[in-house]
This record gives structure tokens, sequence and C-alpha cells, in this order.
């Protein structure tokens, strides 16, 4: 069966980042800037980093630590990355107001003196195995999984509020994947700790976050078993794509995506899926719009690539799709050499066919959207009423003995 696919994702440039990550533990064990690293490479990317990950650092303790604080002041980065001690955000909010809260900000504030480019990221954690036994009695919501799970989430996100960061989500890939998989194993014996699994799960959640790029299909493998590898990227970009206005990503960091919708075979609409911030589009054609959520036409018939750019004072963000463009100039009756035909095209309430009557001639129609399913099948039909079909483009397929006419068919 004929197929044009409408839409098509184009990536066309390399991304070169340097990112600083200050932590601890969670951030050594399995090397994961390392991870995040052969990722990048293998995706056509490059990330430098420097990191300074002493074990059970607060983010007071890096506030105070003259080697973070250097790291900082060097002024190359575009992103530095902010982990807590894995439990201090999971505590009483009035515990983390009061302890941890007030480093973010300071933290923050140095980042952007010495960096006024690079933009601040908080790198969310994962609740313990079981819950965090040591401080349960205390604050019984760190009893479970879950609750401690909650808590960090929810000081994750006021770290990035309130300094107009960004998140990237590894706790809760975390959470996805212990919900659909809970035999796989992403902590080590100790409960706190990732293992290989989990480690690269909270990669994967920074590639597609940093670099704004899907990891589905990602090549680079650290040693998981690749049925595995493949579900541990999925859940990341599930997570990470489901909900970037949670993330800040589109409002305090520039992410072009968009979503189109074919009005006809030349006619597009096109839709940003992230907050408004500074846009311009470029169709294919040479022509463009600044507007929020364009719609454009297409005079010639073509594959045309659009472009949809995002940007800030300091950074800038591009996603390409290509889109097939059918021009409806002289569809108003359309016919094979031999006569098979239909009109008009297009059309609104109803399709006429025309085959000739040449020795009791039977022939058949078909009419597919453009995904390939049936939307109508029938044999020696002369009419055919479509005032119920939605508006768009369709292929029409009329058949006989000795002769087939393929075509597009416009529903206005």
């Amino acid at each position: 069966m004929l197929f044009i696919p409408l839409f098509a994702f184009s990536q066309a440039y390399q991304k070169k980042i340097r990112v600083l990550f200050l932590g601890n533990s969670y951030t050594y064990v399995n090397n994961l800037p390392n991870l995040i690293a052969g990722i990048a490479l293998q995706g056509g990317d490059s990330l430098i980093f420097d990191s300074n990950c002493p074990g059970g650092y607060t983010f007071n303790n890096h506030f105070t630590d003259l080697t973070s604080l250097n790291k900082i002041k060097a002024g190359t980065w575009n992103y530095v990355v902010l982990q807590a001690q894995s439990q201090e955000p999971s505590f009483s909010p009035g515990q983390v107001g009061a302890q941890t809260f007030p480093y973010a900000l300071k933290l923050d504030s140095v980042i952007k003196k010495y960096n006024p480019c690079a933009t601040t990221v908080f790198y969310e954690t994962w609740g313990r195995k079981n819950g965090d036994a040591l401080n349960c009695g205390s604050y019984p919501p760190v009893c479970t999984y879950l609750g401690m799970q909650t808590r960090l989430r929810q000081s994750y996100k006021s770290f990035a509020d309130s300094t107009k960061g960004i998140m990237v989500p590894a706790g809760e890939c975390f959470r996805s994947s212990i919900s659909y998989s809970p035999a796989l194993e992403l902590y080590q014996a100790d409960e706190s700790h990732p293992t290989l699994e989990g480690s690269y799960l909270t990669a994967c959640a920074f590639y597609e976050t940093l670099f704004q790029r899907s990891v589905l299909s990602n090549t680079y493998n650290p040693g998981i078993a690749t049925p595995t590898l493949s579900y541990l990227q999925q859940v990341a970009h599930n997570v990470v794509r489901d909900s970037v206005g949670i993330w800040n990503l589109g409002i305090y960091l520039p992410w072009a995506d968009f979503t189109v919708v074919a009005l006809n075979s030349s006619s597009f609409q096109f839709s940003i899926s992230t907050a408004p911030m500074s846009a311009k589009w470029f169709f294919g054609d040479g022509a463009s719009s600044q507007l929020l959520n364009p719609s454009h036409t297409y005079l010639n018939s073509g594959t045309y690539t659009v472009s949809h750019v995002v940007y800030n004072a300091c950074k800038r963000d591009s996603v390409s799709k290509n889109i097939v463009a059918l021009s409806t100039v002289g569809l108003q009756k359309t016919s094979s050499p031999s006569g098979i035909g239909f009109y008009p095209n297009p059309t609104t309430d109803v399709l006429h066919i025309i085959v000739p009557k040449v020795s009791g001639t039977n022939y058949t129609i078909s009419i597919t959207d453009l995904g390939g399913s049936m939307l109508f099948f029938g044999t020696n039909i002369e009419r055919i009423e479509l005032k119920d079909v939605e508006k768009g483009c369709y292929f029409i397929q009329i058949q006989t003995e000795t002769d087939e006419l393929r075509s597009i068919l416009i529903k206005n």
C-alpha cells in the first residue's frame, strides 16, 4: 500500500556542553558523569565535565568547601549540578527550610555570579529501598520508600523553582521503573546506593535533560543486558518527556518541541509543547514566523524541513521535523489515463466515483488515513457520503481488473 511519511524528526548538529557536578557518593558511585559522557559520545554529542563529590556532602558542605567554590568560580560552565546528601531533602519541610534550602540559594547565587549563562541543575535522588529506618521515628513520612521519595521530589522541586533552575528527575525514574519492573534491582545491598542499572537510568535522565536529545536506541552500553538497557532508556525518556514543565524545561531552559496537525494536504498547524519563550519558525520553503503557534500553507508539493528554534539571552535549542506537503492545485477532478477517477477534490460531503462502463466493469474503492487505517471499502459504488469524516488528508485507491488509480483525497 502507498504510504507517505507525513512527519519525521531530523537531528543535524552536535551539542557540546560543560558541566560541573557537585554532589557526593550518589554521583561518584559507578562514575555517573562518565556514563553520561559515554551516552553523549554515542549520540554524536560531547560532555566536558569536572566534579567534587566527597561522601555524604551536603549543600552546606559544598558552600564552605574551597574546592567546590573554586571550581564554580572557574566560570566556564553551561550547567552546574547540585546533589544534596541523600536523606537531608526528605526531612520535614521546616527542617529542610532551615538546614538545606538556604544553601541551595547560596550556591545558586555563587554559580550565577561567576557563570552568568550557567543553568543550575538539581539532581533529584531517590528514596531508600525500604525507607529511612534511621529517621523514621522522628519523621514518619520517611518510613517507607514512597513517603521518602515524595518528600525528595517536593524539596528538589522547591529548590529548582526558587532559583529558576531545572531538575533532573532521577528519583522519579526510579519510582517509574520500580512500578513497572519491581524485580529489576536498582539498589546495592545497602538499599541506598545505585547498582550499575540505577546509575545508567540516572545517566539517561541526565542526557535527556541536559542535551535535550532522545536516549532511545543509544548504543552505548556500560555492561548491562540489552533488553534491560532498552527498558531503562524508555523509562528515562518517558519520565523526562511526559512532564517537561514540572522539571522547568521550557520554562527556565529553552526547550524546542512542537506538534503538527495536517489541516489538509498542504496546510499545517504547528503548536508548541512547552511554555512560551522567544522562538522562531522556519518552514523550509523560505518562509518563517515568530508567532507562538503558527499555521502554514505550502504552494508546491514536496518534502520540507520545519525547524523550531527557542532561545533566551544565553542558550538556544532547536528541533526539526520533515513534512510532506501535497499541493491541491489541479485536484478538482482526479483521473487515470483510462478514465478511472473521482471528484470533487477537495470535497466536503460527497465524493463521486467515475469508472467507464465497459462490458460490465467491476471495481473496488478503498479510503485509508495517512497511517494506513481503513476508513472505507466498497464495490461498484458511484457515490460516497463523507460528511461525517474528519477534515484532513487521505489515500484513495480505485481498482478494476485492468487498471488502478492511487491518489490523495482532501476532505474539507
